[in-house]
């Protein structure tokens, strides 16, 4: 099934309703494609935190077994939290093997590569501690905001804008190694400079630190990306991108590359070049290849593939 574009603006009497908004938003255009459910929607007894669990089935991603996406909803302040993992339990709200956060030494990895802890979807949002799931966030303020949704067969994209801006981005890269990597998964977006994966097949059945899946988001670019102001009259008249490189984290040094490896894959449905135009909107598109790629900033160079055609 193709990518689903969806964007729209949100009005609210307070940023708690601009959050639920959004979340339900999120969550109604996101199962509205064919590749994803919702597994369940529930607030724990005493709970702060509303819960929303989405499952990419493989029978549309391709890959081997379905995955599946956590969102959690802070009930005061509307604050969206977004996290990945590769299994969970409806019966105790388990997630396992997940994208962890932290730098721990001596983790024994599965036979997989993936890290062994479980995270029990509780009371309050995700701790931030060492093991559980390392997520991506987006805090609203004021009373409104504007957003856009991409939602394809192996992941999703939603990018804020308004007093709070933002971006998370989920689903599957495209693996660049020797080593098979059957569930290549990743999160990543604005609020950290690290982005995660579920796996790593270099560390497969080893003791090593939890950097081992982590990867770096900020800066390398695999081809050309200059000024996206003009189009490159060599290439078809098309403004000039490239595609973005996965690159394990280096948290020990480049040393650290012989134990967890570096050179992981690249991203998928977004590109970036280099300095935008003056005078885009949010919303605004570019031409690439024939469809509208959005960018999450009217004055950044990530943009993002609408799979909308441009004529």
């Amino acid at each position: 099934m193709a990518i689903i574009f969806t964007t729209g603006t949100i009005n609210q009497p307070d940023a708690g309703s601009v959050g639920l908004a959004m979340a339900e938003k999120i969550r109604d255009d996101v199962v509205a494609h064919a590749a994803w459910e919702l597994v369940e929607e529930f607030t724990p007894s005493g709970g702060s935190v509303r819960w929303y669990v989405f499952k990419c089935l493989a029978a549309e991603s391709g890959l081997p077994a379905d995955f599946f996406v956590v969102m959690g909803r802070t009930l005061g302040n509307g604050r969206l939290e977004i996290a990945l993992s590769e299994g969970y339990n409806t019966v105790g709200k388990v997630m396992s093997s997940v994208a962890p956060y932290g730098a721990t030494a001596g983790v024994l990895y599965d036979s997989e590569g993936r890290h062994p802890t479980t995270t029990v979807l509780g009371t309050g949002i995700f701790s931030g501690n060492p093991g559980t799931p390392r997520s991506q966030f987006w805090i609203p303020s004021g009373t409104a905001t504007k957003w856009w949704l991409t939602v394809a067969e192996d992941g999703f994209t939603v990018a804020f804008n308004g007093t709070s801006n933002g971006f998370i981005h989920v689903g599957t890269y495209v693996p660049l190694a020797v080593l098979p990597i059957t569930m290549p998964l990743q999160i990543c977006g604005n609020s950290f400079s690290l982005g995660a994966i579920t796996r790593n097949p270099a560390v497969a059945s080893g003791t090593v630190t939890q950097y081992a899946l982590s990867f770096d988001f900020t800066v390398l670019n695999l081809g050309f990306a200059t000024d996206l102001r003009y189009n490159d009259k060599l290439q078809s008249n098309q403004r000039p991108v490239a595609e973005r490189a996965i690159t394990i984290q280096m948290g020990q040094g480049p040393s650290q590359a012989a134990d967890t490896g570096w050179a992981l894959g690249k991203h998928k449905r977004f590109r970036a070049g280099g300095t935008a135009p003056a005078g885009l909107a949010f919303g605004d598109a570019y031409v690439l290849n024939g469809r509208l790629w959005v960018p999450y900033l009217p004055t950044d160079g990530l943009i993002w593939d609408t799979g909308v055609a441009s004529s």
